[in-house]
């Protein structure tokens, strides 16, 4: 990559922390839960370009940690504003998903006040501009487009030899992800990298939308399982994991990878 292009990538990635920063400051005040979303595209995409060095900062764990705990709270937002309660079991549920919530919030909101500190703030700054933007000017983005390609074939292919339904649901979130550093990858390269294509990110996009809708099954179906119902209602709750069940494997038959 020449200057001018590490140049430009390594603004970007300032611009993507200094959006990072101020959605995560927004989500704090949990008034819209896209906010926690947005947080965590824009860290996603960071931690993307991370990872493509080869000897992680020390930052490295503590913004995979943050990622972790937005991730959390982002799960419950999607999972209570989709629900639609039509009986008592079901109002009963919902009553123990939003305590967790409430619960997954305070850990976010203590989370970030000890890591996003001026220190870390300074760190991130320093290594864009430092040691990632030095990689940058070495390295030539082709082979990095086609090691994301290669690892995302992969996680597909380990999701195809998976022998159960719940081992290829869980290889199936690593392929998630693997699509969404692929995306991420090439829509930052477009203007860097001839190999970078827009038609690649729109077909890594459906992918990404259907994975996410096998996600939201999956999440679903999880916290369920682990729903404790009263005893009059256990039929109920027995019909409703079922059904859950089948909805899952649904979506993971409809999976076009």
């Amino acid at each position: 990559m020449n200057q001018r292009h590490a140049e430009k990538l390594k603004f970007e990635l300032l611009e993507t922390w200094n959006t990072f920063n101020h959605y995560v400051t927004e989500a704090l005040t949990f008034t819209n839960s896209e906010d926690i979303h947005r947080a965590r595209v824009h860290l996603r995409k960071l931690i993307t370009f991370m990872q493509i060095y080869e000897t992680k900062p020390a930052t490295f764990r503590q913004l995979k940690q943050l990622m972790a705990v937005l991730g959390h709270v982002r799960d419950l937002d999607v999972l209570i504003e989709n629900f639609e309660s039509q009986n008592e079991l079901d109002a009963l549920f919902l009553q123990v998903v939003e305590k967790q919530r409430a619960i997954e919030r305070t850990i976010l909101s203590t989370r970030v006040s000890e890591k996003m500190t001026p220190s870390l703030d300074q760190q991130i700054r320093r290594f864009i501009g430092g040691p990632l933007f030095r990689a940058f000017k070495k390295m030539n983005a082709s082979p990095m487009l086609e090691k994301a390609k290669e690892e995302r074939n992969q996680r597909i292919r380990i999701y195809h030899e998976q022998p159960d339904r719940s081992e290829q649901v869980e290889a199936l979130h690593k392929v998630r992800l693997a699509v969404k550093r692929e995306r991420y990858l090439h829509e930052y390269l477009l203007n860097y990298e001839t190999d970078a294509s827009m038609d690649t990110v729109r077909t890594l996009k459906r992918m990404q939308t259907e994975l996410g809708e096998m996600n939201d099954h999956d999440q679903l179906l999880k916290r369920w399982r682990t729903f404790k119902p009263p005893e009059d209602l256990q039929s109920v709750y027995d019909a409703k994991i079922e059904t859950l069940q089948e909805e899952l494997d649904t979506s993971v038959e409809h999976l076009s990878i």
